[in-house]
This record gives structure tokens, sequence and C-alpha cells, in this order.
């Protein structure tokens, strides 16, 4: 028998006709299910049925539709029965058991059933059936809603896990274990217990380790104790919603704080709390109640500011300007602290050049500059600009007549007037772009007079950072997390002598790249007339200082000189290792009309001569005009001494440090060139015979004896007890001069001069290592921002030994040891857990052939800093394209494996989350654009992905974390050209600097 009744073939009617008549071919429609609607037995055919006699047959299907109709009376009511079934269990399973005995009964049974059916329909002869018209069953019945199941031993049981070894026979026995039950959901929930349990103990802990805490701070109540307690509920959240834990944080931190209401540290957590919990209009509200209180507060105000200017829904341009001018007056008045006045100065002129206002800032500049510094800035027109530029109008005729769409002429319209006008127009009025002319009233609340004159060193130092003048170390420990926006800060790494100079053309390609209008970079238009400002204020401020302030802004005149040499070297034709003759005379003309006219302790001046060989070194190699100049002046500091030995006094070791300084240098440039024998020889004269100093090219080199190493080495280490003993007096003062950032301390050259020495003379790097570990040791207070100095440039130090080794071994041709890679990856690990922004070991990590990606990866994401972010992403570009190079198979259609990492660094360093390392990368628009351009240039997408909906998600994404910054709103314009319309109407609301609008440039276009 069929188990569905529309497919049972059996005869339907008694057996005892087998042979009378057989079914038709249509005899399985004449179930119950397919009886069509409408059919009905004739009275006549009725009545024949009745009267015609029983035989024993008949008899029989009386007897048993008798019988059937108990059982069909009792199956008249499943909705009762179902009901009963989900009112009482014990009822439930006697059902099923009846039931499943029921359904599991003899093949008689089943006979009777048939018979009870045949008896309630119609024989098949009996009913004419179409095969169009027939019965569709469609009424919900009940009874299909409960299936039927088999009673619990006819359920075959699975053996799901086996713990025996693989190939052992199971046979079921033994086993202690609990049996695995059949569906999963048993064990999820047996997974879901202990997790819960786990939780619950945890949690538990938690409280406990709480309350412990609790009952510290009641004994004896400090804000340490406070702050432990705070940080341990960060680390140790309770909910799985965040919200609920910020919460908890925020109320311990408020409680707290009505203890010690004026504690810094407990505001700073107060203030990064209430962010995490209220939204930003409250989290406003709460500050200026806060500044109502105290006025003077400059955490409050720069918390203020900072909440409203990274808002998208608070940040308007003129609004937080009125900020920034409010709290630059309150405080000066209230706390005259031209520490402070220089910091929100910075962040101001900051935020005006990223909104667009160029003008405004150099406004302020100037104004400032003016009044602490000299008045030269403000009588000599070196920051105004002239009304027209021929060359600007010509190239904007040009792209009016290109016949390019309105979107793209407005991008290129737009980035050409930021090129020109960047500088306050100070003539009459000015009716065609107002904007560009700044009053004294515009720019009178932002500055205000120094308090001490000697920090206009500083303040000139903040000049030139805001012109993106590229500092080799950073000078300032604070720096907000949207200041670092400009790729001249990769700039300093072209100063670093034993760079691999194969990356420069890729390094610059970058820089110029994600370079923004107005820059020296020569990719931008206009940039000429910027790196004339540069210059001509880098000279104004070398004639007003004096001494060591003059020298060392003569330093960095040369090393932007020297920066753009090598951006020289880089744009050439076949990367040229020197620069050619007609430029290089360009270069010197200029540098030595600036030593010409500067003062005459400039001109005596070895680190200035030392800067100035270098530059040599760069043009020309390690030529007989790059000696000269190092030979001259050494001979003419040792005349002007005498000759005179070192001593134990600390002014003559301080006079002879600009020598050990010189010398050094040219120690580096020798060891650069392999030549190694040489190297030694000079440092051997440096430490016994300083007249025979000399940096003349020979033939021959002669070998220094052993004796008279050793005696060298021993002159070395004297020289070193006393400037450590010397730094170890209780009399140093704590906190470093600005100044002193960017000079050689006698400590540092003394030790440097000691371990090179050493480790030249040495066959390994073992015992110099010792000893910078040992100096490292003795300088390792945290809180002496000038020991904090010391052991960046000690860290350095080491870090140069390990590339001199590798040269070394690279000119001899030898395999570097497998210890050397681990030793200087924990100390590249080490120095980036304290100085994260230092260049020199990004450098020296980022561009180690040696090094596979995962495992850089590994040592930098500890460390993420926006510059090791963008050196990565040079490191992918600079690997793929080698990859391309080598490879005969590389198939350029298809999608780089380097594309994608760079792809996956970018989007997770840009993740929004709470922690301050965190901020940094998000807050950074510069990592935002790089960003949006690499998402748009995937020529090899995968078909079904979407390039420009991703950048649109993706621009969105940055405009919620930079809403001031409009050069992501221009990169926005060409990744998505789509959302054109609607960034400019954003820009308008922001009201950023907009130098055109599409109606004025399509009046022109038609004109």
């Amino acid at each position: 028998m069929s188990l569905f009744p529309a497919y049972n073939t059996e005869p339907l009617v008694a057996k005892s006709e087998p042979t009378a008549s057989a079914p038709s071919e249509l005899a399985w429609l004449t179930n119950q299910s397919f009886i069509p609607f409408g059919t009905k037995q004739t009275n006549d055919e009725t009545e024949s049925e009745n009267s015609a006699p029983k035989t024993p047959d008949d008899n029989q299907s009386d007897i048993a539709d008798e019988e059937c109709r108990p059982d069909t009376a009792k199956d008249s009511k499943p909705s009762k029965r179902h009901r009963s079934k989900h009112k009482k269990k014990r009822k439930k399973k006697h059902s099923k058991r009846r039931h499943g005995s029921s359904s599991s009964s003899s093949p008689e049974s089943e006979t009777e059933k048939q018979k009870c059916t045949a008896v309630a329909i119609p024989a098949p002869s009996a009913v004419r059936v179409s095969e169009v018209d027939y019965y569709t069953d469609v009424d919900p019945l009940k009874i299909y809603l409960t299936v039927e199941k088999l009673h619990r031993p006819a359920c075959p049981r699975y053996r799901l896990v086996t713990l025996n070894p693989l190939g052992v026979r199971f046979n079921g026995k033994g086993s202690g274990r609990e049996r695995y039950k059949r569906y999963y959901r048993t064990v999820k929930a047996k997974e879901r217990e202990g997790k819960a349990h786990t939780g619950k103990e945890a949690q538990e802990e938690i409280f406990a380790r709480e309350a412990e805490l609790e009952r510290s701070i009641r004994a004896e109540e400090t804000v340490d104790k406070w702050i432990e307690l705070v940080r341990y509920r960060q680390d140790h959240p309770i909910h799985f919603d965040s919200y609920q834990n910020h919460k908890r944080e925020l109320s311990l931190i408020e409680r707290a704080r009505r203890q010690f209401p004026y504690d810094e540290k407990l505001l700073q957590l107060y203030l990064e709390a209430i962010v995490q919990v209220h939204p930003t209009d409250e989290v406003l509200n709460l500050i200026r109640r806060a500044i109502t209180k105290d006025e003077t507060n400059v955490t409050l105000w720069r918390s203020l500011i900072r909440n409203k200017q990274c808002a998208m829904a608070q940040c308007i341009v003129p609004d937080v300007l009125k900020l920034y001018e409010k709290s630059t007056r309150s405080l000066f008045m209230a706390r005259r602290s031209d520490e402070t006045m220089l910091q929100l100065f910075r962040n101001c002129a900051t935020f005006c050049r990223q909104a667009g206002l160029c003008e405004l800032m150099f406004g302020m500049v100037q104004h400032a500059l003016s009044m602490n510094v000299s008045g030269r800035y403000g009588t000599d027109g070196t920051f105004a600009s002239p009304e027209h530029f021929q060359q600007l109008i010509e190239y904007e005729e040009l792209i009016l007549k290109s016949g390019l769409p309105m979107n793209e002429i407005w991008l290129r319209v737009e980035q050409l007037r930021t090129a020109f006008h960047y500088l306050p127009f100070e003539g009459g009025r000015l009716a065609s772009d107002p904007q560009r002319m700044v009053l004294t009233d515009d720019v009178v609340g932002f500055v205000y007079p120094l308090i001490n004159k000697t920090r206009a060193f500083e303040l000139t130092l903040t000049a030139l950072k805001l012109m993106k003048f590229p500092f080799r170390r950073q000078y300032d420990r604070e720096v907000e997390a949207y200041e670092m926006d400009y790729p001249e800060q990769l700039l300093p790494i072209f100063l670093d002598v034993f760079r691999d100079r194969t990356l420069d053309g890729s390094l610059y390609a970058f820089i110029k790249q994600l370079s923004v209008a107005p820059s020296y970079i020569r990719a931008n238009i206009a940039h000429e007339s910027y790196l004339e400002l540069v210059r001509k204020s880098l000279a104004l401020a070398i004639d007003h200082f004096t001494g060591t302030e003059s020298a060392v802004l003569l330093t960095l005149y040369l090393q932007l000189e020297r920066i753009l040499v090598c951006e020289e070297k880089a744009l050439s034709a076949g990367r040229k290792s020197i620069l050619e003759e007609a430029q290089a005379k360009a270069v010197r003309a200029r540098v030595k009309h600036l030593l010409k006219h500067t003062h005459s302790t400039n001109q005596n001046s070895l680190p200035v001569y030392a800067e100035y060989g270098l530059l040599e070194y760069e043009m020309t190699g390690l030529s007989v005009a790059c000696r000269k100049i190092f030979s001259t002046s050494v001979q003419v500091f040792c005349s002007s001494e005498q000759a005179a030995p070192p001593s134990g006094d600390d002014d003559t070791q301080e006079d002879d440090n600009d020598l050990f300084h010189l010398v050094l240098t040219v120690v580096e440039l020798l060891l650069l060139e392999g030549q190694k024998d040489e190297a030694i020889q000079t440092l051997t004269n440096l430490a016994l015979k300083r007249h025979e100093l000399t940096f003349e090219a020979t033939a021959t080199t002669p070998t220094v004896p052993d004796t008279t190493k050793l005696s060298a080495l021993q002159k070395f280490s004297d020289r070193v007890n006393r400037a450590v003993r010397a730094e170890s007096q209780p009399d140093t003062e704590l906190n470093s001069r600005t100044e002193q950032h960017f000079l050689v301390h006698p400590l540092i050259t003394s030790i440097k001069a000691y371990v090179t020495y050493l480790a030249l003379i040495r066959s390994n790097l073992s015992e110099a290592t010792k000893q910078l570990e040992t100096f490292l040791y003795l300088f390792n207070d945290p809180t002496n921002a000038r020991q904090r100095l010391l052991r960046e440039q000690l860290f350095e130090i080491y870090l140069q030994l390990f590339e001199i080794a590798r040269h070394g071994r690279k000119q001899a041709h030898q395999p570097p040891p497998a210890e050397g890679l681990r030793s200087l990856l924990d100390l590249v690990d080490r120095t980036l857990n304290e100085f994260p922004a230092n260049l020199y070991a990004l450098r020296l990590v980022v561009f180690n052939d040696n090094l596979p990606w995962l495992r850089l990866r590994g040592v930098l994401g500890k460390h993420l800093t926006p510059q090791a972010v963008l050196l990565l992403v040079i490191a992918a570009r600079y690997r793929e394209a080698c990859t391309a190079e080598t490879l005969d198979d590389f198939i350029a259609t298809e999608a780089s494996p380097y594309k994608q990492r760079i792809l996956n660094l970018l989007g997770g360093a840009l993740k929004s989350t709470s922690t301050d390392s965190a901020a940094v990368l998000y807050r950074n628009a510069l990592l935002w654009r790089l960003y949006l351009r690499e998402l748009f240039d995937q020529p090899n997408a995968p078909p079904g992905y979407s390039v420009l909906e991703q950048c649109r998600r993706t621009l969105y994404v940055a405009l919620e974390a930079c809403p001031w910054n409009k050069a992501l709103y221009l990169d926005g314009a060409s990744c998505a050209p789509q959302e054109l319309s609607q960034l400019l109407d954003l820009m308008m609301e922001k009201q950023l600097r907009v130098h055109a609008i599409p109606e004025e440039l399509a009046i022109l276009r038609e004109g």
C-alpha cells in the first residue's frame, strides 16, 4: 500500500471479484482526496445496492463497518484531543503510545482500515472522472498539524563522536562518558549554561576586587587609588553593552571628583567618559557649566574646542573660531602663560589652514611675528599677495576651454586658485573675492604679546611648522591628533645618511601624490613662490636671532636645501646619484650668499659647516669639494683653540663638542663609502692627535697599531665618564629648552664616539651594546624631559650600530646573521614603545628587505602612528613594484596581494575606538585621504564590487571624523564624483573656504 492515498494503486472494492471488473487506468483518481465536486450517486444505483442480496462477503463488510465506527467517532474530534496534549504531559505521552502502536500494527489492521475506507466511498465503476476536472484537497484539517512519530525504541541511534584513535574498532561498551544527544540544540544549551556559569564566576571575582579597592580607598583616600579603581573598571567590563560600562565608569569618576574636584588627571578621565555616555550637545553644555566655575582651566577650554570641532553637527568654522578667540582672551587675562598662548595659537592657525582659510592663517602668523619677533615681518611685504596672477589667469582660461565636465572644471579651478591665493591681499577694496582681504580686526582676537621674550624662538618654530617645514625631530610634546595632516612630515627621511637611496623615488612619489597646495613640493603649481616665502621667513629669523638660536635656524635652512637636492635627484631620469653641475652651482651660490651675510658667530659654527658638508655630499658625493669643507672647518677650529687637549672642565668639553659632532659626521660618510680604515684613523686622531686631523684623500691609509687603539679608547672612555658625572648632578635642569632639541648634547657625542670606535675595532657589537644598555639604565626617568630626550638619541645611536654592521656585511658580501635580525626587532620594539613617532626607527624596520610582511605588521601593529602607517603603505607599494619586475609570470590584470594588504591596513587603522592611540589615527585626515585614493584605484576589482559606492560610504565616514578638513572634500569630489553637489552644499553649510562656485564658472565658460 502506498503511503499517500493519492498514489494507491490497489483496488478499493471487496476482493471477492478480482477478475470480474478490472480497474480502469484512472482508478487512482477515485480516492477520497480526488472525488470531483458535484458528483452524486443516483437513486437507482443506491436502490440496486440496497435491494441486492447480501453475500457472505457483504455480511463481513457490514460487520467490519460496525467495527470501524467507534474509531471513526473517536477521530472525529481532533481539536479536543490536540488541546489535551498541550495541557497535560502525561496524557500526551499516553496518546503517542496509543497512536504509535496503532501505526505500527499488523497488516491485518491495515486491511480492515482499507475495508472501512472502501465502504465509505463509491465503487470506481460508478464514478465518472474526467482527466480535466478533479478534486484538490484544500480543507485545513487540524490533524495535519500533528505528525505521528515513532516510539522511542524505533528511533535509530547515531554515534556522533568517536573518541578512539583512527583505525581502532569501537564496540560501544565501557564508556563512562555522558551519552551525546542527537540534536545540536541540547549541546548548545549546555555550552551556554557553562559560559553563563563561568561569566558569573568572573563577575563575582570582579565585584570582589572592586570591593577590595573601595575598602582600600576608605582606609586611605588618594587620587591614585581612585584612578586605579577607574582603570580596573575600564579593563574589566561586566556588561555586554559598552554604553552601560561607560555609565558605570562615569559614575565612579564623578564620585572621585566630589572628593578631589581640582585634580587634572580625574578631570581628564571625566572629559573622556562624558563623550562616551552623552550626546555632543549635552557634552558641550556640561563643559560650559564647568568653565563658568573655572575659566582659567586650559584642559576644559581645549576639550570644549575639540568636541565642537570634531562633531559633524556642531562644526561650523565661524563658531569654532569664536571659541578660539574667547578661550584665548580668557586665558590671557587670567593665566598669562606663554606656553598656553603658543599652544592655542598653533591649534587655531592649524584649524584655519585645514579649513582652507590660508589668508587668515598667514595674517595671524604675520601679526604674531611682527609683534613678538621682528617688525620686519610686517613691513617688507613678505606675507602680501598681489591682486592678479598672470599665470593663474592663463591656466583658468585653458581649463574653461577644455570641454571637461563641470565637476572636473570646478575641482581644477578650485585647486588652482588655492595654490595662488594663500596670502592676504593688502591693497584697496577687492570686490572679486573679499575673503582674500584680512584686516587687523580679523586677527587681533587670536594674537597676544608674549610675556617672556625668550619664547620668541619657539614662536618662530611654530610659524615654520604651520608652513609645513620638515623638522627632523619633534620638539613639542603635546600634539593634537589632527595636526599631522601633511605628507611633508616624511621628508626628514632624506636627511638620514644610511638610508636606502633606491627608495627615494617611491618615497617622493608618495609625498607628491598626497601633497596639498600651497606647498613647496614641485608637484604643486606655484610652488616656487611658496618656497621663496619659506626661505625668506627663515632668512629674516636668522638675521634677527643671535648665538645658538641663529645657528640652529641656519642649520634648518641647510637641511631644507639638502631635502630639495634629494627631490631633484628623485625626479631626474635614471635616478642619478649626483646632481647636475648647473643645479649644484645654483645651490652653492644661494648658500654662500646666506653665509656671507649672516652673523660672524655662524661663520665659525662647526655644526653649520657639518650640515654644509652633508649638502655638498648629496650634490657631488664624497668628492674633493666635500672633503675640503670639512678639512677647512676643522683646521680653523684647531688653530683658534691652539689645539688644546680636552680637560676636565665642563666648558672645554662643551667647546669641543662641535668638533666631535663634525668628525663623527665625516666618519659616517667614510663608513658609507666603505673606507673603514680611514674612519678608524680619523677617530684615533680625534682622541690623541687633533692637530693631525685632516680629511684629504690619500692613496693609502696607514694601519693604526693596537696599543694606539687602546689609548684612544681609554681617552673616549674617560670623556664619557666625565659627561655622565656632569649630567648626573642634582642641580641639572629637568626641562630641556626648545633649542636643545636641535643641538647635539655633549654626553651624546661622547657616547657616540666611544661606542662607534669600540664597534669598529672589535669584531662584533657585543661590547658596544653592553655599554649602551648601561647608559640607558642610568637615564631611565620617564618624568624627566631632559632624560627622555637623551634616551631617544641613545636609541638612535644603538640602531645606527646595527646599520653600520649591515653596511659592512653588504660591502663584504657576507650573509646577515640570524640573531642579528631578532636583536634588531627587539630594539626597534623598545624604541617605538617609548617614542612611537621616531622616523629613524620606523625607516630602519619598514624598509628592511629581510623582513616578511606578516612579521613587519606584527612589529608595528603595537605602535601604529600616522608616520608608521604611511611608511608601511610606501613599503607595500615598493614591494609590489619589485615583484612585478622580478617575476616573469606576473599578470597585471589580477588583483595584487599588496593592494589588499594596504586596504586592510588602512581599514583597520581608521576604526573608531575610544582609546587615545586609535583616536590619533581616526582624526587624521591624511590617512582618510589615502584610504579614499586606494579604494578608488582598484582597476582589478572583483565582479560585483562597486568601487564608487564603497568610496561614497568611506567618504561620509571620513567626513564624520574630520568635518573641517577641506582637502578631504576635494579628494571626495575626485573619488566620488556623483556626490559633488552634496559636498558643495556641505562645504557651504560648514562655511569652509571656497574660491569658486559652479555658477560662476558656468558664466565664465559661456563667456
